[in-house]
């Protein structure tokens, strides 16, 4: 566990998509022990994950049970996408999210104005050969978002891609330099994107920590599971308008207790 306790949570697969996020907000290295390379500040954590949806989804997972006290972050991937079409260095907000080899579908809701223009998003297992369709296409997105949602409220988890590569400039062409060119020039756009997210995470109810403090104190809770609590209680504020009765829930331990209660919220939201 790390004692820093930021409010945003930044994910990348490469070092130079990071390159020039840590220059602009002066993150310096987290000195623990860390699985995955990370920067931070009381501003953001930084973590670079490596390339694939496996990296990405155990870079989210890693991070986050590392600041179990942390409540309904902000959680943002940045990096490169190809299109058919559009220019490098197009910055685009994905507003749909596809796994080529699952078939899973996840829509981030975007209750705010996007700073930049938004598009359907696909993660391939490997760089797609061909160009084609109007959509982007990474390598990360998909498990990153799956694996964000354990942690923080959806409309605060997104993913902002670069284009890198288009059937003009095909990916061999992609250098380093390039990269961290491409996502320096698009730092208004991270900014603006992070100013919304912050009011849109300061319009809402407050998890309640007496609340989360006796979970805590009925059962032993790993420090990925204490992150999942935070987001669960502040989920049911936000489906039930009310704080959870811990008390009418008979849970064996602390994974139960989260299963129960996320069961709970799935068949309330599906009713709703």
């Amino acid at each position: 566990m790390i004692d820093l306790a930021p409010v945003n949570f930044i994910f990348v697969a490469l070092p130079c998509e990071a390159r020039p996020l840590i220059k602009a907000w002066n993150l310096k290295k987290i000195t623990q022990k860390q699985a995955f390379a990370s920067y931070g500040n009381e501003f953001a954590v930084l973590t670079v994950s490596g390339i694939g949806k496996v990296a990405m989804a155990g870079a989210v997972a890693y991070t986050l049970a590392q600041y179990p006290d942390v409540a309904e972050p902000v959680m943002l991937n940045i990096g490169i996408a190809g299109h058919n079409r559009l220019p490098v260095g197009s910055c685009l907000l994905a507003d749909r999210i596809a796994d080529a080899d699952s078939g899973r579908r996840f829509y981030p809701q975007l209750p705010f104005a996007a700073p930049c223009p938004t598009r359907g998003l696909t993660t391939f297992a490997q760089a797609a050969a061909e160009y084609c369709g109007d959509y982007l296409r990474d390598m990360e997105a998909s498990a990153f978002y799956e694996t964000a949602v354990k942690f923080s409220s959806s409309e605060l988890i997104h993913c902002l891609k670069v284009v890198s590569d288009n059937s003009e400039s095909p990916l061999a062409n992609v250098t380093e330099d390039a990269v961290a060119n491409w996502i320096g020039a698009s730092l208004p756009v991270v900014e603006a994107l992070l100013t919304r997210l912050a009011e849109l995470a300061n319009s809402q109810p407050k998890p309640d920590r007496k609340l989360y403090r006796e979970a805590l104190g009925r059962f032993h809770f790993t420090a990925s599971n204490a992150a999942k609590l935070q987001a669960v209680l502040n989920r049911w504020r936000l489906v039930y308008g009310e704080p959870a009765d811990l008390n009418r829930i008979d849970a064996k331990n602390a994974k139960d207790l989260l299963a129960q209660m996320e069961a709970l919220l799935a068949e309330k939201q599906f009713y709703l």
